[in-house]
C-alpha cells in the first residue's frame, strides 16, 4: 500500500457518486515529487474503489449470483430482464427446485456419521405486488411437469385396476389377469394437507417431496388445527431428518425412516410477526428457515418482452436429469443415498468457516441470532450439496466429490442468508402486534387513552369513521386491549 492518503471520499464528486474516472484523479506533479508515478494513484485509487463497492454489496445484502453455474445464472438474469423477477426470489427459488428434484438420491458427508440431506425450509419476504410468487412457479415447473406426467400414468392404472376388481375371480383368471393392486400416484408437490396426509403420500414416494406454501402465514396458523403442538413438532423433526412414525385409530401405521420434506413459500414483510407467536422465536422453528428479503424491492412495471423459450427449456433440461437419478434401496426397501464426500482443499475451507461461524456465535448479543448462526452449521452442507448437483446437472462436475467452488458459493449464500435472517430477527423483536393493523385502526389505538369505557371508545371511533361493528370486533384483540371490567378496559402497549 502506498504511502498517500486517498480515502473513499476523495473518490466522490460533487453530487456525492463515486467518480470512476480514474483519470480524473489531479493533479499528478503533486506526487511526483515524492517518486509516486500516476499508474501507482490509479491502482490504488482503483483498489479502493473495490473496497466501497464489496462494502456497499455487504451493506445491502446482494445475492450472490455468481456462484450458480454459468447455465443457470443465465436462467436466473434473463428472468429477471424479461419476467422482472427479483434476482434473490429467482435465485433462491431454483435452489428449492434443485433441493426437492436432489430428494434423497444423495447426501453429503462431512465426517463419519454426520451426514446432511439437501433439505430447505425457505421464506420468500416482500410486500404484495412484489412478484414473490412467481418466481417460485417458474422453478418449479419442471417438477409440476413430472407430476402431471405420473398423474396421467395413475388416471390409467386406476382405470384398469377398476376393470379388474369388478371381474369375478374366475373372469380375471379366464382372461388370465392376476390379483389387481391398487395404484397410487407418486406426486413431489404438495400444497395442502396434515401432516398424516402428507405421510401418507411420502409413503409411496420415499424419493422425498416438496411443500410449496404461497402463503406461509397460513400454514404458520394451522399448527395447532388438529392436535395442539404436535404439528409444529412435525416439522421442527422433519428439518433435522428424523424418522415420521404415525399410528392412526383407523388404517395402517406409517414408518418412514429417511423422510425428505422441503418447504417453501411466500410472507408479507407486514405480517412477518405471525412468526413470532407460539414460542416460534424460542423452540428454535426461525432458526431453521432461510428468509430471502431483498432491500428496497418494489413492485416493478410489466416487461414488454417475452422470456426466449430457450430459457425454460435449459431450466427443464436441468432439473429433468436431476429427477432421473435412480434412488438406491436398502435391504428394507427404504432409500439409501449416495453419499458425496468433500474433496481435501473444499474440508479445508468448510472447517475454516465452520470455526469464524462459531465464533460468530458464541459472541452473538443475544441467544436469537446465536441460533440463528447455529443452524447456519447445517446449510452451509446442504447448499454446498445442492451446488454441486446443480453443477453436475449443468455438466461441470461429475459429482464424485463436494468441490471447492461448492463450498465456496455455500459458504456466500450462508452469509447472505444469515444476514436475511439477522435482519427479520430485528424486524420480529421489534414488532408490535399493532403493526399487522390497517392504518385507521393504528390511529384509532393511538388515539384511545390508556384507560377508556366502550362509550368512550365509539366516540373516538367515531370521530375517525370507523364502524361501530369494527370497533367491537378490534376490541377482542387480546395483544391489544385488557377487559378491566364490564365496559372498561386498558391498553397494552
Amino acid at each position: 500500500m502506498l504511502a498517500h492518503n486517498i480515502t473513499p471520499n476523495n473518490l466522490s464528486n460533487k453530487d456525492g457518486d463515486k467518480d470512476t474516472n480514474l483519470n480524473s484523479i489531479t493533479p499528478a506533479f503533486e506526487f511526483e515529487k515524492y517518486g509516486i508515478g500516476v499508474e501507482d494513484i490509479k491502482s490504488e485509487a482503483q483498489q479502493l474503489l473495490n473496497q466501497v463497492n464489496e462494502i456497499q454489496e455487504r451493506k445491502t445484502n446482494r445475492f450472490p449470483v455468481e456462484v450458480f453455474p454459468l447455465h443457470i445464472q443465465q436462467v436466473i438474469t434473463a428472468t429477471n430482464e424479461n419476467l422482472n423477477f427479483p434476482i434473490d426470489f429467482i435465485g433462491a427459488s431454483l435452489l428449492y427446485a434443485v433441493s426437492v428434484a436432489v430428494g434423497n438420491t444423495h447426501n453429503v458427508e462431512v465426517k463419519k456419521g454426520f451426514q446432511q440431506s439437501a433439505v430447505l425450509y425457505l421464506a420468500i419476504v416482500g410486500r404484495a405486488g412484489t412478484t414473490k410468487s412467481h418466481p417460485l412457479s417458474f422453478a418449479l415447473q419442471p417438477i409440476v411437469e413430472q407430476d402431471k406426467r405420473t398423474y396421467r400414468q395413475y388416471e390409467q392404472q386406476r382405470q384398469l385396476y377398476e376393470q379388474a376388481i369388478n371381474l369375478s375371480k374366475k373372469e380375471r383368471g379366464q382372461q388370465a389377469i392376476e390379483e389387481p393392486i391398487k395404484p397410487v400416484w407418486q406426486k413431489f408437490l404438495l400444497s395442502d394437507f396434515t401432516p398424516e396426509a402428507l405421510a401418507e403420500v411420502h409413503k409411496f414416494n420415499k424419493r422425498g417431496i416438496g411443500v410449496y406454501v404461497d402463503e406461509l402465514a397460513g400454514w404458520f396458523k394451522n399448527f395447532n388445527r388438529y392436535n395442539k403442538g404436535s404439528e409444529m413438532e412435525f416439522w421442527l423433526s422433519q428439518w433435522s431428518g428424523k424418522p415420521i412414525n404415525i399410528d392412526r385409530k383407523t388404517g395402517e401405521p406409517v414408518f418412514i425412516p429417511l423422510p425428505f420434506i422441503s418447504v417453501a413459500g411466500t410472507i408479507q414483510k407486514g405480517i412477518l410477526n405471525e412468526l413470532a407467536k407460539d414460542s416460534r422465536t424460542q423452540n428454535g422453528f426461525i432458526d431453521r428457515i432461510l428468509f430471502v428479503i431483498p432491500d428496497n424491492i418494489k413492485k416493478e412495471c410489466w416487461s414488454e418482452t417475452d422470456l426466449p423459450p430457450v430459457v425454460s427449456e435449459n431450466w427443464e433440461s436441468i432439473i429433468s436429469k436431476l429427477l432421473s437419478l435412480s434412488v438406491a434401496n436398502d435391504d428394507t426397501m427404504n432409500p439409501s443415498p449416495e453419499v458425496l464426500k468433500f474433496t481435501p482443499e473444499a474440508k479445508i475451507v468448510l472447517f475454516e468457516w465452520q470455526k469464524a461461524n462459531t465464533d460468530q456465535c458464541n459472541e452473538a448479543e443475544n441467544e436469537a441470532v446465536s441460533g440463528i448462526f447455529s443452524k447456519m452449521d447445517m446449510y452451509v452442507l446442504r447448499l454446498a450439496l445442492i451446488l454441486e448437483m446443480m453443477r453436475y446437472a449443468c455438466n461441470e462436475s461429475d459429482k464424485q466429490a463436494v468441490s471447492i467452488e461448492a463450498v465456496h458459493g455455500a459458504v456466500k449464500l450462508v452469509e447472505y442468508f444469515k444476514s436475511s435472517a439477522v435482519k427479520v430477527n430485528s424486524i420480529l423483536s421489534n414488532a408490535s402486534p399493532l403493526d399487522k393493523h390497517p392504518a385507521d385502526k393504528q390511529n384509532l389505538y393511538n388515539a384511545l387513552p390508556d384507560t377508556f369505557t366502550t362509550g368512550i371508545g365509539l366516540q373516538i371511533a367515531e370521530g375517525l369513521a370507523v364502524a361501530v361493528r369494527t370497533f367491537k370486533k378490534f376490541l377482542n384483540e387480546k395483544e391489544l386491549f385488557i377487559r378491566i371490567s364490564r365496559g372498561e378496559y386498558q391498553k397494552r402497549i
